[in-house]
């Protein structure tokens, strides 16, 4: 009898170790969530200021700009307060303000 419990209890261990080396390796195989970090791109509609959130339009992807436009677009967060317009603190408007000189 004691050899009947000592191998069920080996069983019984060797499921165990079995369940937990399975659910670890599907954690770690885990592809990693992609985050983004950088800010989209707006780009100005050459209507009214260049320092006017109401005045960009977002970009899917990096701006292609032609001609001699001073300012083409900017890199910044979407304003948490007014959506789907750029958030364009006095740092961001005093590099846009310089750029038009």
């Amino acid at each position: 009898m004691n050899i009947k419990l000592f191998k069920n209890k080996v069983v019984a261990t060797v499921a165990m170790l079995t369940i937990i080396l399975g659910v670890g390796a599907a954690v770690a195989m885990k592809a990693p969530e992609k985050k983004t970090l950088a800010n989209p791109y707006w780009q100005y509609d050459g209507s009214g200021s260049v320092t006017s959130p109401s005045n960009y339009v977002e970009l899917s992807g990096s701006p292609s700009c032609s001609g001699n436009a001073n300012i083409c677009a900017i890199q910044a967060a979407e304003d948490p307060n007014n959506p789907g317009e750029p958030q364009i603190d006095t740092g961001l408007s005093g590099r846009i303000t310089a750029k038009m000189r």
